[in-house]
């Protein structure tokens, strides 16, 4: 293999995750982020040579809704640009892509969304293929409990098991100033929470909530010019599998765990335990369960690596940057700036973003202190 560019996440800036912003439009709550992140970097617009960004317009409620975000990215001096209908993080793996291929050496990224302003439910409806699946109005939440069911019939896990593994995520929310969900609970008390959709209880799962998200990345050479700790991308993979749900088993994740072995074989890593802490991006505890399985870590349980010690999606899943706020979140524990919930010593991250219903497409970033390819 050609030797890869040396690349970093230098920056990152995020609004509090809140079920509803009724005062700001999202570009709006977009710009005081791009220009915190900008500042952390101590550079301007300027400085940035291509800036792409992860957001639907359907979740606005507004066509072209991300032609307005431009206003707050920066249109002056020209610059490469690009927008997905996806989570922010898969942009980010973009601008990772084109550095590799030299087209640019730093790159803005952000991920918006205003779901206060539409029926997230009916728009995700539209994820699922529409002859078959999307016509039975099944929405995000219905599918994950048909996974959760299926992930419950083949390993056993039970509902004290997703309770236990909901009340460890909210505890360490508690510890998070951006987490939506920051009242801890105990097990118990969360398997008192009437159903969400069986065999999901409310305490299981966060709230569908917006932000606005900035992450600031850039290649050796710049980087160590803007961040004085900057966290070097190691390995990254992604995979999809078919939309279709009933041609797949939805109590595993074949994409997740392929993306993983390649991602941590790419990072140089034998596995997933060598790493200090993992941010995954899942709105539920089966997901979460089916995640770790990926990684060949235990299903259940503390220890090292930490699993989500922002709190991870359970306490806060807004739209479209979860799973770049993953991202972000192992930046600050990587660079020193997690506060509270910073795992002492840590030196590798996982972070983890997905697309789509059931786990269907993945994305693994991984992440270290030291520069991989020097």
């Amino acid at each position: 293999m050609t030797q890869l560019r040396n690349v970093a996440v230098v920056g990152f800036a995020q609004a509090p995750i809140v079920a509803h912003d009724p005062h700001r439009m999202a570009n709006e709550m977009l710009y005081p982020v791009v220009r915190e992140a900008l500042a952390q970097c101590g550079v301007e617009r300027d400085a940035i040579d291509y800036q792409t960004a992860g957001s639907a317009d359907y979740i606005d409620g507004r066509p072209f809704g991300f032609v307005a975000a431009l206003d707050v990215m920066g249109t002056w001096p020209p610059r490469q640009d690009s927008h997905l209908e996806m989570d922010a993080a898969f942009a980010a793996h973009y601008a990772w892509i084109r550095m590799q291929a030299g087209e640019c050496d730093t790159a803005m990224v952000v991920g918006y969304g205003k779901v206060s302003e539409g029926q997230p439910e009916r728009v995700l409806n539209l994820q699922l293929d529409p002859y078959y699946l999307a016509p039975l109005g099944l929405g995000p939440l219905s599918t994950a409990a048909l996974q959760a069911s299926a992930y419950m019939a083949r390993s056993g896990a039970t509902d004290a098991d997703f309770a236990a593994c909901a009340a460890r995520n909210r505890a360490a929310a508690a510890r998070n100033p951006h987490a939506q969900v920051r009242d801890p609970a105990p097990a118990a008390a969360l398997q008192q929470t009437p159903w969400a959709v069986e065999p999901l209880r409310q305490g299981y799962v966060a709230p569908v909530g917006e932000s606005a998200v900035c992450l600031i990345l850039a290649a050796e050479g710049r980087a160590e010019a803007m961040c004085r700790a900057p966290a070097w991308i190691h390995g990254v993979d992604q995979r999809a599998e078919l939309q279709s749900l009933g041609a797949r088993d939805l109590s595993r994740s074949a994409s997740a765990t392929l993306a993983a072995e390649k991602a941590l074989a790419m990072a140089g890593l034998g596995s997933a335990a060598d790493v200090d802490l993992v941010e995954l991006s899942a709105a539920t505890p089966a997901e979460e369960m089916i995640l770790r399985e990926s990684l060949r870590l235990p299903a259940q349980g503390d220890g090292r690596p930490a699993i989500n010690p922002s709190g991870g999606a359970i306490a806060g899943n807004p739209i479209m940057m979860t799973g770049l706020i993953r991202l972000g979140e192992a930046f600050r524990q990587l660079s020193g700036g997690a506060g509270e919930a910073a795992v002492p010593n840590a030196r590798r991250a996982i972070a983890h973003a997905a697309q789509g219903h059931c786990l269907q497409q993945n994305l693994w970033f991984v992440l270290g202190r030291e520069r991989r390819w020097s």
